[in-house]
């Protein structure tokens, strides 16, 4: 398996502090750190981390990347990319092959069992899955679901249903998702201007393979995607909340 981190965000911080997101910490523990830790138990072959180029060279993020996995592999996108897709695709030559692909994004923190969800996505003989947390805010992407607990639809920032996707997304191999990533960016499917991951779960589906979810508590979710919500985390973590 490959576990692919992406946290190629902006920078949060106060106090004139902008180090980016995913260094945010909590008991001296850097978030980048704990995603890597609870990620472990899946023994991936390698851990790719994209960030962005300038933060690499401003912070030293290829050093703490590699200072968190001897598996580390990193690579640098521009401030600006057309979306999540399209980062993850800079580093097509890490992930375009016939290993499982694990994407986390790194400002959102799920409480849950990794090696239970990706073993659920396994057994279930599943092309992609996705966890999925109740939820009808349009701040997040969503997948409708057929009869047989199998999605039909994804689709991102438009809530088609009451299930939210929580920035973990399966892939059975790195090709498929390439593939048909590729295919959606030809079809120019973008959202407010970008190519999201989500939608790429309906080129799967054209397909005609199976896209699952792996339902979770909305209080086992936690977003990390703006400086309110990583100072909150900060301090509920602090108190022992999290």
């Amino acid at each position: 398996m490959n576990i692919l981190i992406l946290s190629a965000g902006s920078s949060h911080g106060a106090g004139g502090d902008d180090y980016p997101s995913c260094l945010a910490e909590v008991n001296g523990i850097p978030l980048l750190q704990r995603l890597v830790s609870e990620s472990a138990g899946l023994n991936p072959e390698k851990i790719i981390f994209a960030f962005q180029q300038a933060q690499i060279d401003k912070f030293h993020l290829d050093h703490v990347a590699q200072r968190l996995s001897d598996r580390a592999e990193v690579f640098g996108v521009s401030e600006r990319t057309q979306g999540a897709a399209c980062t993850i695709l800079s580093g097509v030559h890490h992930i375009d092959n016939d290993q499982e692909l694990l994407i986390m994004n790194a400002n959102e923190l799920v409480r849950a069992d990794l090696v239970e969800i990706v073993q659920s996505f396994r057994d279930r003989k599943l092309a992609a899955g996705t966890i999925t947390f109740p939820s009808v805010h349009p701040r997040y992407s969503y997948v409708r679901l057929g009869d047989a607990g199998l999605v039909t639809e994804a689709a991102e920032k438009n809530p088609i249903s009451n299930n939210a996707t929580g920035g973990i997304y399966w892939f059975a191999n790195g090709a498929l998702f390439v593939q048909c990533a590729m295919s959606m960016i030809r079809k120019d499917a973008r959202v407010n201007g970008k190519f999201y991951i989500c939608p790429v779960f309906n080129e799967i589906i054209l397909k005609g393979f199976k896209v699952g979810v792996f339902p979770i508590n909305s209080d086992q979710y936690t977003p990390l995607k703006t400086e309110r919500q990583l100072e909150a985390y900060e301090v509920s973590a602090g108190r022992g909340s999290a």
